[in-house]
């Protein structure tokens, strides 16, 4: 079938704009909401692209910078509508930022500002610590992790962080409202980014243990059923501390410090004592002590074969919130460690430069971006801006061999390639900040018009964002009670290994970006979970 792929929610106006094809227009035109012609166009033939399986061609429009709603047609084929304008994220925003408070744990969703996603308190119970017999202790709060209930440190470490750099870098994230519930501090009210990473923050204290190290994850033993939040009412485990949870705890309270302090200065100090002493356990404890599930249990493991990038992002991070040497030099001792390790990596994807990896196991790039922001021209900081670089040129070079300039390969079409392609997204406005460069938006631009409908599924991987977004997110909440899903959720996408029993029925020849079907029990095709929300975030506060 003939389409015309677009960004389906719209354009910047001086920014980059294209269409794509799956045939050969002769010439296109866009019409206005009025179906006057506002602009015509002939299509370059690109070819046929490996991971779209698609023979593209490519109208670019870049030159319509008129604002409003628009259309593309060719050859009697119409586009999706889209906008054309300075303002045309600002909704998208809210919304991706806003997923997170309908995500929060514990006290449950007041009326006032979730509408008809408002459920009761949940998982107030004390948890059990698996394995020990001692007190159950209060690890109420924060955020359920995905589509799941259970919350996770590494993982909710690594969404706050993609928040919390966004605010270091684009400060004008601050000025966002997305209605959630105010939240006071020493000089009025906490900006919205700040009061709802504030949520999880304090969930991650209550993780830590006496001394110093943290909980991996606390959930049920095994997934809930498609219930309601307040109808999981199985016993709460915390299952065992790992040196990877204690690490990320230390650099996100660290990097925490470097923020609430210019609002709360007693929080920011218990954060920062809170980072400073899962450190110390961290130096007292230098061997790894990873984690694996407990058997039987079947929650998110959560696994990491070593390390090394956690400490690396503990000690960049507390470097730049304290400026001790001390800590300088543990993170050049762990960037050998990384530099050098030959084993598995954690993260599945075809990342080459390992200290921009901003994932939620490989976290050495998260490191990076605090060293930048300390703007120092230390020995590290000079590899990693070499990294940056490289990795964008890597990216390039991707995009380059596909009709949608897109800076993926067939190998990162995996369980959540969507985040894959927010992490190179991520990569590319960092080294826009190091070494600004016009090719660098325009793959930014594609990125984004990737996610939001210009790719071969003709599908907006946002909820409520564009007129063909998915629908039907693996999120247990909002099935269970038969409501839509909240708008703003990015869902994990296409995924060429097909793990789940509804993804595993999909034709085993399927070109990688067609290897998806927007079905609630195909969650390994499009589940929801709040590190794929939190680098959305950072690209579009980039973006706009």
């Amino acid at each position: 079938m003939k389409k015309i792929f677009v960004n389906q929610v719209g354009y910047l106006k001086n920014n980059h704009k294209k269409a794509v094809f799956n045939f050969k227009p002769s010439s296109f035109t866009i019409l206005d909401a009025n179906e006057n012609c506002v602009f015509e166009g002939t299509a370059t033939h690109f070819g046929k692209d490996s991971i779209s399986g698609e023979d593209l061609s490519i109208g670019d429009f870049s030159q319509l910078s008129t604002t409003g709603g628009f259309k593309v047609i060719a050859d009697g084929v119409e586009s999706h509508c889209f906008s054309i304008s300075d303002s045309c994220y600002d909704k998208l925003l809210k919304n991706v930022c806003k997923c997170f408070f309908y995500l929060r744990c514990g006290s449950g969703l007041c009326k006032e500002h979730s509408g008809i996603y408002y459920h009761k308190p949940c998982h107030l119970k004390k948890a059990s610590v698996y394995g020990e017999d001692v007190q159950p202790v209060d690890v109420s709060g924060g955020w359920h992790d995905a589509g799941d209930y259970g919350r996770y440190s590494t993982a909710g470490a690594v969404a706050v962080a993609h928040l919390l750099y966004s605010v270091r870098f684009f400060k004008d994230l601050l000025c966002v409202k997305f209605d959630i519930p105010e939240e006071k501090c020493d000089n009025g009210l906490l900006p919205d980014i700040l009061a709802e990473a504030k949520v999880e923050l304090n969930f991650l204290m209550k993780m830590q243990r006496e001394n110093g190290s943290v909980w991996h994850k606390v959930t049920t033993f095994s997934h809930a059923p498609f219930i309601r939040p307040e109808d999981d009412t199985e016993e709460l485990f915390l299952f065992d501390v790992s040196s990877l949870a204690t690490a990320d705890i230390a650099a996100v309270f660290a990097l925490a410090f470097t923020i609430y302090k210019d609002y709360d200065i007693s929080y920011a100090n218990l954060l920062l004592e809170r980072g400073l002493k899962a450190y110390k356990w961290l130096k007292e404890n230098p061997n790894p002590l990873l984690f694996k599930n407990a058997e039987g249990s079947n929650t998110g493991e959560y696994p990491e074969p070593e390390d090394y990038s956690n400490r690396f992002w503990a000690a960049c991070a507390l470097y730049e919130a304290t400026g001790n040497k001390e800590y300088y030099n543990d993170a050049l001792l762990q960037k050998e460690n990384i530099m050098n390790y030959d084993g598995t990596a954690s993260e599945q994807g075809a990342h080459r430069n390992p200290l921009t990896c901003f994932g939620w196991a490989d976290v050495a790039g998260l490191g990076s971006l605090s060293l930048f922001l300390r703007n120092e021209d230390n020995d590290i900081c000079l590899i990693a801006k070499e990294q940056f670089l490289s990795e964008a040129s890597r990216l390039k070079n991707n995009a380059a061999q596909n009709g949608f300039n897109l800076c993926m390969t067939k190998d990162d079409f995996i369980w959540g390639s969507n985040m894959e392609l927010l992490k190179y997204l991520m990569i590319l406005t960092i080294e826009n900040k190091i070494k600004p460069d016009e090719s660098n938006d325009a793959l930014i631009t594609s990125g984004l018009d990737y996610l939001l409908g210009c790719n071969s599924m003709d599908t907006s991987y946002v909820t409520s964002e564009g007129e063909n977004a998915f629908k039907n997110p693996h999120l247990r909440p909002t099935f269970a009670a038969n409501i839509p899903a909240w708008p703003g959720l990015v869902s994990g996408g296409p995924n060429l290994g097909l793990q789940d029993e509804i993804a595993s029925a999909l034709p085993k020849d399927l070109p990688p970006m067609k290897c998806y079907t927007d079905h609630v029990q195909a969650y390994s095709l499009n589940e929801i979970t709040i590190y794929w929300n939190s680098p959305l975030v950072f690209v579009l506060a980039g973006l706009i």
